[in-house]
């Protein structure tokens, strides 16, 4: 009868670290499966400047990082723009000229925020540069342009705004997406 019990301790010892095993794994691939999102968004691709230099303007200039993160998302949400329309142009080529016209003012939009992108990025690489060599220079440098980056950086975002608003509208949202505004409503 004594060997009955034992047994059945050991049992419920082995199901209850299965359990505990299960459920942290699960916990685990959830908590993957739910940030890998964050990931993606967070990186700034369309942005070539280096770790050292982004730090410098994240610590430095907030305003101008923040302008730069946002220039890189609508880059980021234009070229999915532009992969969506050429799969649209690939299934129905009668209607190529329709698909084509968006696909030109997408790319201009594309190609003007590259630019500007490029102008803020050999702008601030002197302010860097500067202020690692010598920080008294660089603090002056700094705080005579860091509003005209900025501005410069504000007025391009809105206008890219104003085109971009119907995408955001109509980005689709993830079945965790989704299951996320439930819960924080």
């Amino acid at each position: 009868m004594k060997n009955k019990y034992n047994n059945s301790g050991k049992l419920l010892f082995i199901l209850l670290l299965m359990i505990t095993i299960a459920v942290a794994a699960g916990g685990f691939f959830a908590y993957k499966f739910l940030n890998a999102e964050k990931t993606s968004d967070n990186e700034m691709a369309n942005i070539h400047l280096q770790e050292e230099t982004i730090a410098f303007v994240h610590q430095s200039m907030p305003d101008v990082y923040n302008s730069l993160f946002e220039l890189n998302h609508e880059i980021v949400m234009i070229e999915k723009e532009l992969k969506r329309l050429e799969i649209i142009e690939n299934e129905y080529p009668k209607q190529k000229k329709i698909v084509q016209d968006e696909k030109k003012m997408w790319s201009k939009t594309q190609k003007d925020l590259q630019t500007l992108i490029e102008n803020l990025e050999k702008n601030i690489e002197p302010l860097f540069v500067a202020y690692t060599v010598n920080t008294e220079k660089g603090t002056e440098l700094l705080a005579s342009k860091k509003e005209e980056l900025l501005a410069s950086a504000t007025e391009a975002l809105e206008t890219s705004k104003k085109q971009t608003v119907r995408l955001k509208n109509t980005e689709e949202k993830s079945f965790i997406q989704k299951i996320k505004e439930k819960i924080s409503k």
